[in-house]
C-alpha cells in the first residue's frame, strides 16, 4: 500500500506535464512583459539596454539589417531571432567575459518593426505595430479601404512565411510586427 502511495505523485506529475497548457498570460504579469518573453527580435525592432550601475552601457539599439545591434566594447551582437531574455544573456555572458564581474542586463523593445498595408486601401505603406493592433485597426492608419476594397478579401502573410502562405482574415484578426496585409479588389 505504502509503495502504491509513493507512485501516484509521481504518475500524476507526469501526466500533468505531458498536457501541459501552451503559456498563457498569469494573473501577476503585464501583457508587455509576456509579449517581451516570447517576442523574437527582428530587423527595425528598437530595443533598449539597461546595464545596473554602468550607463555609459546602457542606451537604445536599433537592430540593422545584417541581424545586429551594434554594442559598446562589444561591437556587433547577433540579435534576430532572439527573445529579449536570450539576448540579455548573452549580453551578460560577452560583458562578463573581461569586462564586468557581475552584469546585471535588461533588454527591452521599446519599438517594434512595423507592418506593411497594401492593396485595395486610401494609402499603403508601412505602419507601426503597436500592441493590440488588427486588421481593422491597421486599416484605419491607412485611411480605410478603397472604394474597391472588400471586407471579405483580406489578407496577411506572416513574417518569414512564403508567399503561398498568406491567410484570409476577418477584421478583428491580430497583426504582429512585420505582417504585411493586403486588401484585395472585390468582384462586383
Amino acid at each position: 500500500m505504502i509503495k502504491i502511495s509513493l507512485w501516484v505523485p509521481l504518475v500524476l506529475g507526469l501526466l500533468s506535464c505531458a498536457a501541459a497548457p501552451e503559456p498563457r498570460l498569469a494573473d501577476n504579469v503585464s501583457r508587455t512583459e509576456f509579449v517581451a518573453a516570447t517576442y523574437r527580435l527582428g530587423v527595425g525592432d528598437r530595443v533598449r539596454v539597461e546595464v545596473f550601475r554602468e550607463p555609459d552601457l546602457s542606451g537604445e539599439a536599433g537592430i540593422e539589417s545584417t541581424g545586429f545591434i551594434n554594442y559598446p566594447l562589444i561591437g556587433y551582437v547577433p540579435a534576430v531571432g532572439l527573445t529579449p531574455l536570450e539576448l540579455e544573456r548573452d549580453l551578460v555572458r560577452r560583458l562578463r567575459g573581461g569586462y564586468l564581474r557581475n552584469p546585471d542586463v535588461r533588454v527591452y523593445v521599446i519599438r517594434y518593426r512595423p507592418v506593411f498595408v497594401s492593396g485595395a486601401v486610401r494609402n499603403t505603406g508601412a505602419y507601426p505595430f503597436t500592441e493590440g493592433l488588427t486588421v481593422e485597426r491597421a486599416l484605419t492608419l491607412a485611411s480605410g479601404m478603397s472604394a474597391l476594397g472588400s471586407a471579405r478579401r483580406i489578407f496577411v502573410l506572416r513574417e518569414g512565411a512564403p508567399a503561398s502562405s498568406r491567410e484570409k482574415v476577418g477584421l478583428d484578426a491580430p497583426l504582429y510586427p512585420g505582417d504585411t496585409l493586403f486588401v484585395e479588389e472585390g468582384v462586383f
